[in-house]
């Protein structure tokens, strides 16, 4: 049964307000606590990339991030030596619509969603925190504690752990989080440098002692992560020294850069671990409450604010009674496995850039010149980073076959010119879209069926011999079914095509 009870959402970072953000965006209640006193001033995640941009871009338009005052398009990155730069990758595409990646300090990305759900009539309860809490069939009852209220009681019908690596609702569900931790330290900072240098470009200095990685944060403004070895009885703990990062500059990097302020220090160790399952009865685990892992690839944020796109859509179709409940296990059935493989790739990585042997050191520098030599590089890590390449094929909500031009079900839409637009420009609505090769040879809207989730489904039409109709392997009078997220649902060569997907959906 629909209800206008309003959803839990625990933690207002940035996936904890993308959740907020989509649900209201799907017309549900929210209300979103953070122990906090206010949303992060530090840089902390440094970019956003193009698939993120995009599975937000029909409530929160891409424009909005680019304008930022502090947003640069990342045009690549650029791999060094101590002694010498051995090669740049190039991951923009110029003409993209929306940029491969774009470099962004956390605390503007949190800003940008915050003035968003202002917008929408939501403030987030600083100060407040949950306490307890019981997870039954018919709801979640919390404790919950408020530095201005005190305590009180609440019951919601769905509940939303967004609370970060220490997550109180992941604790509260006393879930085992798998996993191993990396004994090394690692140490970062945020500085301004006295040297001029492209602010839009990543650089990654690999040296016998341990790469030093360095992200653009803004003009002169850079943060500088650098691998601080395995902790041993004489080695150094806590925040790092201002001394020691320029230190670590000077020997490890050919930059010739100098520190002219310190705007943090600090350091961590980087753990990896995934829970066994993203929902547990009406409570659902999204971000780094979900899956965390180590920060190479930038893709934790990400991953975690698609987490939270995913599943608002459905927890939005099941609160307005529009399907069943079960198609919240579809939430885990397709993020899990994308949680896995960014925990998995990022291990990757960072292995790589913790190697120690000489000789492997050697070998990986001779491959890296050779390979940034060629065109073999970029077009294969940019879907990759990007988190284009991330599909849904072979999961419950692909509903039927590939389509004519080789995409299938649970593939992502692609961003392609409709009618002088990106068709993304098209789709800012709430809702499902059924993309249909005009003129329509039937009343689609008439024959989809009685269900409140068919009638929500918006037809659109588009050129049957544009480019975008072409890609789909679509022609006139043909259809494909795009979801809220912007992937394929199903294709369709007439009306009674949907009805499949449609019953799976609960509709």
């Amino acid at each position: 049964m629909p209800t206008n009870k309003p959803i839990l959402i625990v933690g207002a970072g940035p996936v904890g307000l993308a959740a907020a953000h989509r649900l209201r965006w799907h017309g549900c209640g929210v209300r979103i606590i953070d122990p906090q006193a206010g949303p992060t001033a530090l840089s902390k995640a440094l970019v956003v990339w193009q698939r993120t941009l995009e599975t937000l871009d029909s409530s929160l338009p891409h424009e909005r991030f680019q304008q930022h005052k502090d947003a640069q398009i990342l045009q690549g990155a650029i791999v060094q030596t101590a002694q010498e730069t051995i090669g740049k990758i190039v991951l923009n595409q110029p003409g993209s619509p929306i940029p491969t990646g774009l470099l962004l300090p956390q605390s503007a990305t949190e800003a940008t969603l915050i003035e968003r759900l202002r917008e929408q009539g939501v403030e987030v309860e600083r100060k407040t925190s949950l306490g307890d809490f019981r997870n039954d069939a018919d709801g979640i009852t919390c404790q919950i504690h408020s530095e201005a209220e005190g305590d009180s009681e609440a019951h919601f019908l769905w509940m939303i752990g967004a609370d970060g690596a220490h997550s109180r609702v992941r604790h509260g569900l006393h879930l085992d989080f798998p996993g191993a931790s990396i004994e090394r330290r690692w140490i970062l900072g945020d500085f301004e440098i006295d040297q001029d240098f492209d602010p839009q470009f990543i650089q990654a200095c690999l040296s016998r002692d341990g790469i030093v990685a360095l992200f653009p944060a803004g003009r002169r403004r850079w943060r500088i992560i650098v691998d601080g070895g395995t902790p041993g009885p004489e080695a150094s703990s806590g925040p790092p020294t201002e001394t020691e990062i320029q230190n670590l500059l000077d020997t490890r990097t050919s930059t010739g850069w100098t520190i002219r302020e310190s705007f943090w220090l600090s350091e961590f160790f980087i753990n990896e671990r995934i829970v066994d399952n993203y929902r547990h009865g009406r409570i659902l685990l999204a971000g780094d409450a979900a899956h965390v892992h180590s920060p190479a690839g930038g893709q934790g944020m990400n991953t975690g604010i698609q987490d939270a796109v995913n599943l608002a859509w459905k927890l939005a179709l099941v609160t307005r009674g529009e399907a069943h409940p079960r198609l919240l296990d579809s939430y885990h059935e397709e993020r899990h496995p994308i949680g896995a493989r960014v925990v998995e790739n990022s291990s990757r990585m960072i292995h790589l850039a913790m190697l120690r042997s000489p000789v492997l050191q050697r070998i990986r520098t001779l491959l890296l010149r050779h390979l940034l030599r060629t065109d073999w590089v970029a077009p294969r890590l940019r879907p990759f980073l990007s988190e284009t390449d991330i599909h849904y094929r072979r999961t419950s909500l692909a509903q039927g076959t590939k389509g004519a031009a080789g995409l299938q079900p649970g593939d992502r839409l692609p961003n392609l010119q409709e009618a002088g637009k990106p068709i993304y420009e098209k789709l800012r609505h709430p809702g499902a879209t059924l993309l249909i090769a005009g003129p329509k040879k039937e009343d689609w809207s008439s024959r989809l069926g009685g269900s409140e989730l068919a009638r929500s489904i918006i037809p659109m039409e588009i050129q049957p011999q544009g480019l975008l109709a072409r890609t789909l392997g679509i022609q006139s009078g043909q259809a494909v079914l795009v979801r809220p997220d912007t992937y394929i649902g199903t294709f369709a060569r007439k009306s009674g095509d949907l009805r499949p997907w449609i019953e799976m959906m609960g509709g």
